[in-house]
């Protein structure tokens, strides 16, 4: 798996795969007592069409920025304010940060 293979997949395990999971589970009964996930679903479904899009489209834009913030973090661009030294990520011994967050922005920007 190269970079680009690399943020394929985090877009599709992330992007399509969790935030589909979330909005399909809010229309669904929930057999639990977890106080946070009822009173979303209780929210979503005060929610007429219109503005259930409006907050999809708000939640994907902070799922974007949440990836491209932590793959900032793993290219170097932007480190924590406790950070000694710089981040790697590897695979199979090859190094494939450095250009992640480009590559996700790129993605992103020509998906729009």
């Amino acid at each position: 798996m190269n970079d680009q293979e690399f943020i394929e997949n985090l877009k599709k395990e992330i992007l399509n795969e969790a935030y589909n999971y979330y909005f399909d589970s809010l229309k669904k009964s929930l057999n639990g007592t977890d106080k946070s996930w009822l009173d979303s679903k209780e929210l979503y479904n005060s929610l007429d069409d219109k503005q259930k899009e409006r907050l999809k489209s708000f939640i994907r834009l902070v799922m974007i920025d949440t990836i491209s913030s932590i793959l900032g973090k793993l290219d170097n661009i932007s480190s924590f304010s406790n950070q000694k030294g710089l981040f790697e990520l590897r695979l199979n011994d090859k190094v494939i940060s450095g250009d992640l967050q480009d590559i996700f922005l790129e993605q992103m920007e020509n998906e729009n």
